[in-house]
């Protein structure tokens, strides 16, 4: 905007100004060296599109390709963080049902294990209770010949003695 206001002016200053306007004002009072002139404004005009264009080249393209670089990487980073934040969560999931898996199994040989120990108890205490019967039955037994034993020893006591009452007896009378 300020340039074209200079080239403005400078087109003004080559042809005399017409009576007292602002802009004749302003260029009568400026020295002489401050005039501006059209070829000392195209030279402005020239080395600063130059400049700009050196800038460019020389020092806007290196910023811009390591900020896109950047850019990039930093792209490219968030997509690795992203893919490894789903492998982390695929080999989780993953595990989780290895886990899980693996627990059933568990339970499930605790299980047998626990019902073989029950049958091995049941079957230990049916032979147990077997060899109780037949240690019973064999003291029932045994108690039953004794009994017989001693009834008979008994009655024959019993026999000795009223045969030695009576002997006893039949003397004293």
């Amino acid at each position: 905007m300020a340039l074209l206001e200079l080239a403005n002016l400078t087109l003004l200053t080559l042809r005399p100004p017409e009576g007292d306007g602002p802009v004749a004002r302003i260029l009568a009072q400026m020295p002489d060296p401050m005039r501006p002139d059209l070829p000392a404004i195209l030279f402005v005009i020239v080395l600063l599109i130059v400049l700009y264009v050196y800038l460019r080249v020389v020092f806007f393209q290196p910023i811009t390709k390591v900020m896109a670089d950047r850019d990039r990487d930093l792209s490219a980073g968030g997509d690795a963080k992203a893919q490894a934040a789903a492998q982390l969560e695929a080999r989780q999931k993953d595990y989780q049902s290895r886990l899980k898996e693996l627990r059933a199994k568990a339970f499930d040989a605790r299980k047998a294990l626990a019902d073989a120990a029950g049958k091995e108890k049941q079957h230990l205490l049916d032979e147990a209770r077997t060899k109780a019967q037949a240690e019973r039955q064999t003291a029932v037994e045994s108690l039953k010949t004794q009994q017989a034993e001693a009834k008979q020893n008994l009655l024959a006591q019993v026999d000795a003695l009223a045969e030695s009452m009576a002997q006893t007896l039949l003397k004293q009378a």
